[in-house]
Formats: C-alpha cells, structure tokens, sequence
C-alpha cells in the first residue's frame, strides 16, 4: 500500500476526521449543484480545451451531480507538463449510463477531429469511470482510447446508492444502476480490449469505498489505493497527480516502441 511523502506523516485518526469534514464541506456544495440541476436545463455546457505541446489528448470525465470545474486543478496540472487536456461535460439529469455514454462518445469524436489525434488517455471521477466503461463498450471509443483511468469510481457499484430514493427528481435511473448487485453491468468487455485501466480508490471514501471502486483483475487491469483523501478530493489529490503522470509517460514509452517491434 502507498505511503504518505517522507517528512509529512499523518495521524490516521486525524488524516480520517480531515478527510470527513473536507467531505463534508465538499459534499454540500455538490448536493447544491445537485437539487439546482434537476430544475437547469438536461443541456450540459460545453467542455473546456486547453491545447498543450502533446496532440494525443487527455479526456477528463466527471461524475454524478458534478461538471468539469472539479478539475480544474488537476487540468491545469497536466497542462503545464506539456498535455492537452479535454474536461468534457455532459448532464446526468432523466438520463441513465447509457445515454451518458453516448453524449460522451459525442465529445470525444469533436476532441479527435479537433486534435487529429488516433489515440486518447482518459481520467474519469466517479460515475464517469462508468460512463467510460459504457462507452468503450459500445462505441468507437474502444479503439481509440489507450489509457483509462478511473478516480473512486463505482465498478463494484456503491452502498451509498441505497441510501437514495429510487424516485430522486432527475436521478433515479442512474442511482438504479449504482447500486451493488442491484444491475447487471455488462461493460466488462471493455477490459478485454488494448486499452490500459488504472482503478484508484482511496482509504477515506466514504461515498465508494476502495473495495468498490475496484476493477476486475487482468493483466491490462492496475488497482490503487492512494492512503489520503476522499471522494470528492481524489481529483485534486497529489497521489493520483503521480499516478496519473506516470501512466501517461508509460503509455508514451509503449506507443514509441510499438512500431519497433511490429
């Protein structure tokens, strides 16, 4: 398991009672966004481009009741070492992970014809890790995203899930489909595709726990568990920054030697 950076050791009790109250905190703020969506419009605004030195694009996918402001740090990270970043919106409002699914392929195909990449890297939080798996599933997106990285995302579903009414205004059909063992999810062809999953979870998700956001095992498969942080604050977390940058240079190395050895 991951340690905390030398120099900075942490209480676990106080890394915990931290990482609640920042949930919390952040927690209000999107159940906000939340209730105010089901009375905005089912239109998601549109996403955010932010061109780097790379063409091959990074793809960032947010989640439930949530936009791509939540990663606004993380893209401005990945933007100054050099990436081209994508945060996409989409709305999950009467919607359920399929007709997510196919409003993020629609993006997707804007951000290759704008970037005339044949080749992609993902980062999803939450529902957008689903979101993804639905996509590559069905769509063109299988062959065209090589990296897949998902931040607390619900592949095991979630008991959060179960605490929300079926009947939620705007969300019931999605939280359905959230819920452990309630739906079949049939996305797992996916992983037996070319593309490179990364699951991270984190020791203090109180809303997916890490046994939750874990992906079947595979040699295409890495599961993570970073020690600090929780839902809401995996997009903005250090550990995942690392892990995400390491993947993405990995998946350069792998494409700068595919043509070596064909």
């Amino acid at each position: 398991m991951p340690t905390p950076p030398t120099g900075s050791a942490v209480h676990p009790m106080r890394a915990a009672t931290a990482s609640l109250a920042c949930e919390l905190a952040q927690g209000l703020s999107m159940a906000t966004h939340l209730v105010g969506s089901v009375f905005a419009t089912a239109s998601a605004a549109p996403g955010r481009l932010l061109s780097g030195s790379t063409t091959e694009p990074v793809l960032l996918v947010h989640g439930l009741g949530a936009n791509n402001s939540c990663f606004g740090r993380m893209e401005r990270h990945l933007h100054r070492e050099g990436y081209t970043v994508y945060a996409a919106n989409y709305s999950c409002v009467g919607a359920d992970i399929a007709t997510c699914g196919t409003h993020l392929a629609r993006q997707a195909a804007w951000l290759r014809d704008e970037t005339g990449s044949l080749s992609a890297s993902v980062v999803a939080h939450s529902l957008g890790g689903l979101v993804l798996r639905w996509a590559m599933a069905h769509t063109w997106m299988r062959d065209w995203v090589e990296l897949a990285v998902t931040l607390g995302s619900p592949h095991q579903g979630t008991p959060a899930a179960r605490l929300a009414p079926s009947a939620l205004p705007g969300f019931g059909r999605i939280i359905q489909e959230l819920r452990p063992g309630d739906t079949d999810r049939p996305f797992d062809e996916c992983l037996r595709g070319t593309a490179r999953w990364v699951a991270i979870g984190a020791d203090h998700d109180w809303v997916v726990p890490a046994k939750y956001a874990r992906l079947p095992g595979s040699e295409n498969v890495r599961n993570v568990t970073v020690p600090l942080g929780g839902h809401l604050t995996l997009p903005n977390s250090s550990h995942c920054w690392q892990i995400i940058l390491e993947e993405l240079a990995a998946a350069e190395q792998r494409k700068a030697v595919t043509p070596a050895a064909s």
